[in-house]
């Protein structure tokens, strides 16, 4: 019979340690189970946070792991009393947004065995109004909505987003497009190669990763800002993190960049699992000639590349954009849901949202 614990995450060498050792042996996790994104995170707790470990163990082995934090009222008296799986609660912390949301488990660890942690959190937090869960995979999302029928709770859907990914185990990327696409791609890449040789290479050394950094973070500001939109970099908690995370995890961080000339025209920031890589943010050149398309032409440059390096897929994750549609393919749903409490301060909140 499995054992579930639910205790303050206040040893956080203790507990990176077990979750190193499961992590080890465990079945099919993501990139956002590593331990060096776990690490990461947990350096980044604000001060005073509230967290608390979720373990499963059989026989005295851990077989599923997870954390939570509890977040403070906003306001005080009439804000609500929220815990947030694998998150803080706080905007500007989670702005680091971790996808393929799910504990970290064993094989054995059943559907049943994700559902009860689910039910011990919501239990052990009586006194909560509701339970955030952001991005999760469809095995955590049915494992907490059959949570929230045993324990009573409402589950609400904050969000559902496609993820689309370029498939790279057979034939030539390129090929695989649709004519149009490769039409609008190659005339792109000719007018860049009007300015000079096109080359796209990954940042290799210390020096040269370093200034790729600066470089993706400058261009992903000066294309946002043009949209009169702020930039994710603008953001010290986000920065911070990733600058940790590269520091932890250097071989599975990389900075491709997409060179006309000698002018960078894009940095993608990509992560590397397994026979997978994630591009999880970019910064383009963006001019005036909309033939002169910088996302295009380095995506399909960098799926190309990981292809030719032996990957299997590379992954847009979640959201819709046109150029992750045109590119990939969709082969995963993330699901955002609060499970809420019949408190007064969730009926209230009800009656301002009809």
């Amino acid at each position: 019979m499995a054992d579930i614990n639910i205790a303050p995450l206040n040893d956080r060498a203790a507990f990176l340690e077990e979750w190193e050792a499961l992590y080890a042996y465990a079945a099919d996790p993501s990139f956002f189970h590593t331990p060096a994104w776990i690490k990461s995170w947990l350096d980044g707790a604000p001060y005073g946070a509230k967290l608390k470990r979720i373990s499963v163990r059989k026989e005295g082995a851990p077989i599923l792991m997870g954390a939570f934090s509890s977040a403070s009222r906003k306001p005080p008296m009439f804000g609500l009393q929220e815990h947030w799986f694998h998150e803080f609660g706080d905007a500007e912390r989670d702005a680091i947004y971790a996808e393929y949301v799910d504990f970290l488990a064993a094989p054995e660890a059943t559907h049943e065995i994700r559902r009860d942690a689910v039910c011990a959190m919501i239990e052990a937090m009586g006194a909560a109004d509701g339970f955030v869960f952001r991005n999760l995979t469809d095995e955590m999302m049915s494992a907490v909505f059959s949570a929230a029928a045993i324990c009573e709770l409402s589950g609400r859907v904050l969000n559902e987003q496609p993820v689309y990914g370029c498939m790279l185990s057979s034939g030539n990327f390129m090929e695989t497009l649709s004519s149009s696409l490769k039409s609008k791609i190659t005339r792109a890449m000719r007018l860049y190669e009007e300015r000079g040789e096109l080359t796209a290479r990954l940042a290799k050394t210390d020096d040269e990763k370093a200034a790729a950094w600066e470089r993706l973070k400058t261009l992903h500001k000066a294309g946002w800002e043009a949209r009169g939109r702020p930039s994710v970099f603008d953001n010290p908690h986000l920065t911070a993190f990733h600058e940790r995370l590269q520091k932890t995890a250097p071989a599975a961080c990389h900075l491709f960049e997409v060179k006309a000339g000698d002018e960078v025209i894009a940095v993608l920031y990509n992560f590397v699992h397994g026979t997978q890589v994630m591009n999880y943010q970019s910064g383009f050149k963006f001019e005036d000639d909309n033939r002169l398309t910088p996302g295009f032409v380095a995506h399909a440059l960098a799926a190309q590349h990981y292809q030719e390096s032996g990957f299997e897929i590379y992954d847009l994750l979640a959201g819709e954009a046109e150029y992750k549609s045109r590119l990939g393919e969709p082969h995963a749903i993330f699901t955002s849901l609060v499970l809420e409490r019949p408190t007064w301060r969730n009926r209230l909140r009800g009656l301002f949202r009809r």
